[in-house]
């Protein structure tokens, strides 16, 4: 399959910009739009996830992959959140295929992705992988080290705090919420994914958990590794029936 690649711009930082990846030939079944991790600092940037681009649009499924302000170049909360909701803003007002994405987001990309939706009321279906977005309970148990703090910094300073930066979507924000959980995950523990899950549906969010036997952090989004299976099969718009899932 021909893949057509593109740049959306949606600011003036050279940051501020969504990778395109569409099949050049006919319409695509499905599309996702997905934002990397990094603990926000960019230890991972957008094309590092070309391959899972690439690999979603040989199924059929269009992708958008946006980049954002790191920590250290103007992205410090709110700025990154606000990039995200910009991104999408733009992605939707382009129309087909992409106001009708299921949104993504990898690690500390899944706080951002749901920052874009939360509040926006627009029932999107969402899919989380390896997700860090409680902000307080991941400073505490310092995930990324010290990263949420130097996320936070100026928030804190003006006496913020991290519960404030942490999005709660509504049951309106969301059709649906699929979370991925790396079984061998070395950088998000499992009680942090547990933590968020209880809180989601403490809020009456309904949440699909699946957990990927013998996967890694990075192997969730890695599409020679056999842990990406299900994240490829779900975005290209079949049901997950992958060993280990929870409801």
């Amino acid at each position: 399959m021909t893949i057509q690649e593109s740049v959306l711009r949606y600011g003036d930082s050279p940051w501020q910009r969504v990778d395109l990846y569409v099949p050049a030939e006919g319409p695509a079944r499905s599309a996702a739009v997905i934002f990397h991790g990094g603990f926000w600092r960019h230890d991972r940037i957008a094309r590092d996830l070309e391959p899972l681009a690439v690999a979603l649009v040989r199924r059929g499924c269009a992708t958008a992959v946006v980049e954002y302000r790191p920590a250290w170049d103007g992205g410090l909360w709110p700025a990154a959140a606000e990039d995200a909701r910009t991104a999408l803003g733009r992605l939707d007002a382009g129309g087909a295929p992409w106001q009708d994405a299921t949104i993504v987001g990898h690690s500390a990309g899944a706080h951002l992705a749901l920052s874009a939706v939360a509040g926006q009321g627009a029932g999107r279906r969402v899919v989380l992988l390896a997700p860090v977005v409680e902000l307080a309970y991941a400073a505490a148990a310092e995930v990324g080290g010290k990263a949420v703090g130097h996320f936070l910094a100026g928030h804190l300073a003006a006496g913020g705090t991290a519960e404030e930066a942490t999005p709660r979507p509504s049951q309106a924000d969301l059709a649906s919420l699929t979370v991925f959980e790396a079984a061998c995950d070395q950088a998000v523990p499992a009680e942090l994914t547990e933590h968020q899950l209880s809180g989601w549906r403490e809020r009456g969010l309904v949440t699909d958990h699946h957990v990927v036997p013998d996967a890694r952090h990075m192997h969730l989004v890695n599409p020679e590794r056999d842990g990406c299976a299900p994240v490829l099969t779900l975005l290209a718009g079949a049901p997950v029936s992958a060993e280990g899932s929870v409801s």
